[in-house]
């Protein structure tokens, strides 16, 4: 049904109709019973204005545009790519639309702010406050998605400290003593998971009493020297920053003839479909993409609708341990 034939059966015009669903108020002035009338038979009829065209007329955008730094970060399944799809349905849901914007050079420069007019941004991984200069600086609403904000922006963040905790609790109680950390070191490149998770180890191995097995006194060398250097240390457990470097654990501990986990004990993060398809599957902490995503979008659309709230602020989201079949009771525990 379309407004005009609402506003046929009303016996009034379609643009009181337009101006009762808009909540305009400047020079107009209605009933509150027609208003009521108006409002039930425009939810009855399950009539959806056309934002794009109404923000035309109005001059005001209700577009949502997802600022991204890599052309295949959402061809694979990620907890980015898993909130993106969150997003896009509850944004979708409130009547905004949704675009994306590459912005490839963001490594090295800025995020730039939209030639066009949007009503907010969803912005993935910042690692520095800086990269948000000229979005600071154009005032558009804005939330983070799995990383920092600025002064006015918010951030939805998975927990990665306690994540971290979860994983050494998951191990810690099948007996496991000497835990060893492979971190994934890239030079210039420091997400906020990265600090944050060798903290959570950090701030464990200091609560239980256990010794520290990082691979950071080698982080300028290949992942095997790396496994090779933890490997003399007598860890019976290993943690991966990620799941590219658990697949490459994997590997080294069988052309080794170290079984698994039998002998070691593996566990990554950002449970991926192959995971289960490993050998063996692979423990891992899921990070929480999809609750980040629902939670980047309910915060966007508080910013646009609450102008001044929701800004300058992080929320954290714990994930949870999928248990599969590359973490065991340690040697002689």
């Amino acid at each position: 049904m379309t407004l005009k034939e609402i506003a046929g059966e009303l016996n009034v015009s379609p643009s009181t109709v337009s101006r009762v669903l808009n909540g305009y108020s400047k020079n107009f002035t209605i009933k509150p019973e027609l208003r009521t009338r108006i409002l039930e038979r425009v939810e009855k009829s399950g009539y959806k204005p056309n934002r794009i065209f109404s923000s035309l007329r109005s001059k005001e955008s209700s577009q949502i545009s997802f600022l991204f730094y890599d052309r295949d970060l959402l061809k694979q399944q990620s907890p980015v790519s898993d909130a993106v799809e969150a997003i896009l349905q509850e944004v979708t849901r409130r009547n905004y639309t949704f675009n994306f914007m590459p912005c490839e050079l963001i490594q090295k420069l800025y995020y730039p702010a939209p030639e066009w007019k949007v009503a907010g941004l969803i912005i993935p991984d910042v690692i520095y406050p800086r990269q948000l200069k000229y979005i600071e600086e154009a005032g558009i609403p804005y939330v983070v998605v799995n990383g920092i904000c600025g002064a006015s922006g918010s951030a939805i963040m998975s927990d990665e400290v306690a994540n971290m905790r979860m994983v050494m609790e998951h191990l810690y109680a099948f007996g496991h003593r000497r835990i060893g950390y492979l971190d994934g070191f890239l030079p210039g490149r420091h997400p906020h998971s990265f600090n944050e998770r060798k903290r959570g180890y950090d701030e464990f191995c200091a609560e239980y009493g256990l010794a520290q097995f990082q691979s950071e006194l080698w982080k300028y060398s290949p992942v095997e020297v790396q496994f090779e250097e933890l490997r003399k240390r007598n860890i019976t457990a290993l943690i991966c920053y990620d799941d590219q470097i658990a697949r490459e654990a994997l590997y080294l501990a069988w052309r080794r003839g170290l079984r698994v986990p039998e002998e070691l004990s593996v566990i990554t993060f950002n449970d991926m479909p192959s995971h289960a398809f490993t050998i063996p599957p692979l423990d891992t902490l899921a990070v929480p993409g999809t609750e980040m995503g629902v939670a980047a979008a309910q915060t966007i659309v508080a910013k646009l609708e609450q102008p001044g709230e929701a800004s300058g602020y992080s929320i954290r989201i714990p994930g949870r341990i999928v248990h599969r079949e590359s973490v065991a009771p340690a040697p002689g525990a």
